[in-house]
């Protein structure tokens, strides 16, 4: 318990207290201290969902796996992106507070005169980004070389930064004892800048307040975590929050503004360095200086100018201490940054050489020297407050994704995980831990817009990536690792349109191999058979084989239909799920028709409308989709194809071109609404043409009426129809839609055969997909068209 409170400490009482400080009481004034203590609160939030998941799922990985498991390889591809891009330029932040303070130990402790600070294009390039520069690439190589911070090291490091700390504070509270007066007036207002301030200041140092995920990070290595997690993750925020609120209580009651102070404050003011942004000008008499407007025009050098009034050698302890403990975390985002993006290399959403590993080092050295190179380039490109800015943004995105990943897995699989820890108050804590953590990441956009274009440039750059690269490659990846294909028998011809007609009842083999061989026919195509063999999620896919032998058999019988002019082909699949299954058979064949069998039933009482595996292969399949009601029809002499016009209605149109190639007689239909039966003839006329074109002769029939599906219905029962082929219903990018309320009331109340097809849009499926993650399911279309 004791070691891993630790870790939890050191990480948090890090470089970002030495760094942010000053930058941070230039912002709130005496508020700082208000700053720290509203982090620590809104930080207990997600510091509760941590606890939880991490003493439920104590396994290296911490957010990023939470995320993958709750919500998609889509959003754990994002989460990683922005937490490759937050540890990397949280190194950025290191390496620049490096820089400020070795360029002040030589100029002011060894009288080392370097040269004045160079433009350089967009960018100004002083001492301080040498010396930041020469950080990131000797850590970059040190990481190449695989040498690392050792435990002992890392505990040296952490003793002497909280050792200092706290000296600091025992000095600084002397003084504010023996000069209370003094020492009040100084806190007074003590909300110079309001509440905005204090928001402020609470976004540039809530990096200082996330060490929380290296304790679960470590849940793997420690005894008992589900219980000694939970507890590690509250002790070490109550002595953090308490020794940072301390030391904001010191840097504004224990300094006082001298002629140096007040010199160097209006040095910085006027060169525009320390990261002395939106500040107010220092006033030109001393007199009328605030201790913390000093403190903020001082920047990164804030807390270390300020302690060597506070105690003796101050400054120099300060910036011994600062540099070891900005190294030290360096070394720190350094490795994580570079584990980040070789870990989605080696999950192929990141091009392959994100994963090599040096032959003699055995590091990931490509993965090492791009991290390196964007640490260095964002502490060249970049001022340092934009830099902390930019860091907590990114954090602050990435644990959102966390608390929402949090509601998820309780909701899903609460009652099948052995919890250590359960917070209170669920949903509310995850909840308000995303309102405050969106909150704040937006208000951090009046301090540093620079730092928001360059987090929203990162996440745009990482979802053209997704879309364009490693979406295929996650593709590949699930269905390797979901679906097993086995004891395939292929025909001797194979063509390149295919049709995949999963068979589970051998009741409905004829009917749908009938309507695929049709459709195949027309495309000059071939069809696929299979039938899924599944077993439990506890058993490898490997073990499945023993499982199969039902499906083979079902193959083999349904095989007695395939007609002779149509290549046919056939594969038992291995699975933990029917419906995963079949749209990664889609996805491995590259099929491009997926036919369903449905027998008819809507499933009203519950999520599903036709079913939950025929549901989610709809919703989920990378291809046209068409489900057959199986009512054991063979020969289909008559067929009705209500359309609208739209992709889906083409579709059905192709399907029903197919029918009339196998010797149906087909008409299009249309139920005018609006009375309007003169422009609904003449659109199924140019639709009647269109197919004359290719030889396939239809009937044209419009009918006026108020309900759509029961004109169909009427029609088609009065007309004496075998079959109806119907197009799906419009989509909405909010809305869950599956076929639409008029083809699938058609489809349950029709006495023959039913054809419901679905033409597949990338782009709006993608989009649908990704909003659905977020926003749930909604209610049904009920238009025929589009």
């Amino acid at each position: 318990m004791f070691d891993i409170t630790m870790i939890g400490i050191g990480a948090m009482i890090g470089a970002g207290i030495f760094v942010l400080t000053g930058l941070a009481a230039g912002q709130a004034g005496p508020g700082l201290v208000m700053a720290f203590a509203f982090n620590g609160f809104i930080t207990i939030f997600t510091g509760m969902v941590y606890a939880e998941l991490g003493s439920a799922i104590p396994e290296a990985g911490g957010g990023y796996l939470w995320v993958r498991e709750a919500l998609g390889r889509s959003q754990a591809f994002l989460a990683g992106w922005m937490s490759w891009f937050a540890h990397a330029v949280a190194g950025s932040l290191y390496v620049l507070g490096f820089g400020a303070f070795v360029h002040l130990l030589l100029t002011d402790y060894f009288g080392i005169q370097l040269f004045q600070p160079i433009d350089l294009l967009f960018i100004t390039f002083g001492p301080e980004k040498l010396f930041a520069v020469f950080a990131g690439a000797l850590f970059a190589y040190i990481n190449y070389r695989g040498a690392k911070e050792t435990g002992l090291a890392g505990n040296i490091v952490t003793m002497v930064k909280v050792t200092v700390i706290v000296v600091l504070i025992a000095f600084g509270f002397g003084y504010i004892l023996g000069n209370p007066g003094q020492s009040t007036e100084r806190f007074r207002p003590f909300l110079p800048r309001d509440f905005g301030g204090v928001f402020i200041a609470m976004g540039l140092t809530f990096i200082a307040f996330e060490g929380y995920e290296i304790i679960v990070q470590s849940g793997e290595e420690v005894v008992n975590p589900k219980k000694a997690v939970p507890k590690a993750v509250f002790y070490s925020m109550s002595v953090v929050v308490t020794i940072y609120m301390l030391v904001a209580i010191v840097l504004i009651g224990a300094v006082s503004v001298t002629p140096e102070l007040f010199s160097l404050a209006q040095e910085g003011a006027a060169s525009g360095g320390h990261g002395a942004t939106n500040l107010p000008p220092v006033p030109d008499d001393i007199a009328d200086a605030a201790v913390w407007e000093i403190l903020g025009h001082l920047g990164e050098l804030g807390l270390a100018r300020a302690a060597g009034q506070i105690m003796p050698y101050g400054t120099l302890v300060i910036l011994v201490a600062g540099i070891f403990s900005t190294l030290s975390a360096l070394n720190a985002t350094t490795y994580s940054s570079t584990r980040v993006s070789f870990a989605m290399g080696r999950d192929h959403v990141l091009p392959d050489a994100f994963s090599a590993v040096h032959p003699e080092k055995k590091t990931p050295h490509i993965a090492t020297a791009l991290s390196g190179a964007l640490i260095v380039f964002m502490a060249v490109a970049l001022p340092i407050e934009a830099v902390a800015a930019a860091t907590d943004v990114m954090f602050l995105l990435l644990f959102l994704q966390v608390n929402y990943a949090a509601i998820v897995i309780r909701r899903e699989w609460g009652d099948q995980i052995d919890y250590g820890y359960v917070m209170p108050f669920f949903p509310y804590v995850p909840i308000i831990g995303i309102l405050t953590k969106l909150a704040l990441a937006v208000y951090l956009f009046n301090y540093s817009p620079l730092a928001w274009y360059g987090a929203i440039a990162w996440i745009l750059v990482g979802v053209g990536i997704f879309f364009l690269y490693s979406r295929s490659r996650v593709r590949e990846t699930e269905a390797k690792e979901e679906t097993r294909l086995i004891a395939e028998e292929r025909s001797p011809e194979e063509r390149g349109y295919q049709v995949l007609v999963p068979i589970a009842n051998p009741d409905h083999a004829e009917q749908l191999i009938r309507a695929g061989s049709a459709i195949a026919r027309r495309q000059d195509g071939e069809v696929l058979l299979t039938s899924v063999a599944t077993v439990p999620d506890q058993t490898p896919l490997s073990e499945g084989s023993r499982y199969a032998d039902e499906q083979r058999e079902l193959l083999d019988e349904a095989m007695q239909y395939a007609p002779e002019d149509v290549p046919v082909h056939q594969t038992v699949t291995i699975g933990h799920d029917i419906a995963k299954s079949i749209n990664n058979v889609a996805y491995q064949r590259d099929s491009d028709l997926v036919l369903l069998g449905w027998r008819g039933q809507r499933k009203r009482m519950s999520d599903y409308a036709l079913g939950s595996n025929i549901d989610t292969v709809v919703e989920n399949a990378e291809c046209d989709v068409a489900v057959l009601k199986t009512d054991g029809t063979t020969d289909s002499r008559r067929v009705l194809v209500p359309t609208a016009g739209g992709s889906n209605s083409d579709l059905a149109e192709m399907v029903a071109a197919a029918y009339v190639e196998a010797g149906s007689e087909v008409t299009l239909f249309h139920v005018a609404t609006d009375r309007d039966v003169e422009s609904a003839q003449s659109f199924l006329e140019q639709r009647q043409a269109a197919l004359a074109e290719s030889d396939i002769d239809v009937d044209i029939t419009v009918e006026a009426g108020e309900d759509i599906s029961e004109g169909i219905l009427e029609y088609a029962r009065n007309g004496d129809f075998d079959s109806i082929i119907v197009g799906a219903a419009g989509e909405g990018i909010l809305r869950r839609v599956l076929f639409g309320e008029v083809p699938e009331t058609v489809g349950a109340e029709f006495e023959g055969e039913v054809v419901m097809v679905r033409k597949h849009r990338p782009v709006q499926s993608a989009v649908k997909r990704l909003v659905g993650k977020w926003v749930g399911k909604g209610a049904k279309a009920t238009n025929l068209g589009e």
